[in-house]
């Protein structure tokens, strides 16, 4: 009988060798239930891990990380799914790094080069503008995906998004156009250069273009200092204090789902029908809003197709086919139960 690998343990757990090998070295970026079941397969066949080949693999030149700051938000979920998948097409390995809210992923991905023989870096989540002289320490060809983009602005590094300031302006002014004219935002980063800060940009131009005016009661920012912010829990505390506050409010734009889902949540436990007394809108389109009830109103963005570009891009770079570039992807404002007309 053949000996087990560790493909084949992959394989059986319907994973990537990647996250078996993540499991084996005990590394934190990694779903516990996922870990508990590779662990039980491991047991269940037997298979006895090659330590010199996990020592090896450990500093394997052909390695690309990946830098997650954001990694409760399930909108990465299946972006790095694609993205492990592809780099293992390529027979490149995976570093998966957890990021946390106060790190600065630059200076991560600079200890990560100096430890770990890196090939590419891919940044998920996080700020788009870093320190040039600390991005040009990297030696190594990066890309910044789903982060937003400075608009108009050419950059000499690699960035694939979707129009964040554009596409919340569409939310904005679907919100308007059903009648609302008190349209609160909650998010995280509102006024820092990340994509929080795009998104809100495109909700202040929304409410400008229809000669309304900014309100500062309306505006809600996840609280700092939390090692995560994207979670369900925040937009639920942001939405309750706006509810509370006294302040005037029809719909509330949030700059991601998670934060939505939450709002929603607060929304019910206040008394609020939605959308008859409040609509609740989101962004990024995560496959848990098809499902909530209400169904989540959202702006869908193509995350199969970013994931691909990004590292076809990446791998384009490595190989020195493509110079740097910032590729815009299309989004999707996406109907559902969570909002309607203001009556």
């Amino acid at each position: 009988m053949a000996e087990t690998t560790i493909k084949d343990i992959a394989r059986l757990c319907g994973c990537s060798v990647s996250t078996v090998s993540r499991a084996l070295n005990n590394h934190p970026d990694i779903n516990p239930e996922t870990r508990q079941k590779i662990m039980q397969v491991i047991r269940e066949t037997g298979f006895v891990p090659n330590n010199s080949a996990i020592n090896l693999k450990k500093t394997d030149s052909k390695a690309v990380a990946l830098l997650v700051k954001g990694i409760t938000n399930p909108f990465f979920n299946t972006m790095i799914k694609i993205m492990e998948h592809r780099i293992e097409e390529n027979h490149y390995s995976t570093i998966l790094r957890h990021v946390e809210a106060d790190e600065e992923e630059v200076q991560v991905a600079l200890e990560l080069v100096k430890e770990r023989r890196l090939r590419g870096i891919v940044f998920l989540g996080g700020n788009f503008v870093h320190d040039d002289a600390m991005l040009r320490q990297l030696k190594v060809p990066f890309v910044f995906s789903t982060i937003g983009a400075l608009q108009g602005e050419p950059s000499w590094y690699a960035n694939v998004a979707v129009d964040d300031v554009a596409e919340s302006e569409k939310m904005v002014d679907y919100l308007i156009e059903q009648g609302h004219r008190s349209i609160a935002i909650i998010g995280d980063n509102l006024l820092t250069k990340s994509v929080g800060q795009l998104r809100f940009e495109g909700y202040r131009r929304a409410i400008a273009a229809h000669g309304l005016k900014l309100n500062p009661d309306l505006i809600e920012e996840a609280p700092q200092g939390e090692s995560e912010r994207y979670t369900i829990e925040n937009g639920y505390r942001m939405a309750w204090k706006l509810i509370h506050s006294g302040a005037e409010m029809t719909a509330i734009f949030c700059t991601a789902d998670v934060f939505a889902i939450g709002a929603c949540r607060a929304a019910a436990d206040a008394g609020l029908a939605i959308p008859k007394d409040i609509s609740i809108v989101g962004y990024d389109g995560i496959s848990t809003g098809d499902f909530y009830i209400p169904r989540l109103t959202t702006v869908r963005q193509p995350v199969e197709q970013m994931a691909e570009a990004t590292i076809t891009l990446l791998f384009d770079m490595i190989s020195k086919k493509r110079q740097p570039q910032t590729i815009l992807m299309p989004a999707e404002l996406v109907i559902r139960e969570s909002s309607g007309c203001r009556k």
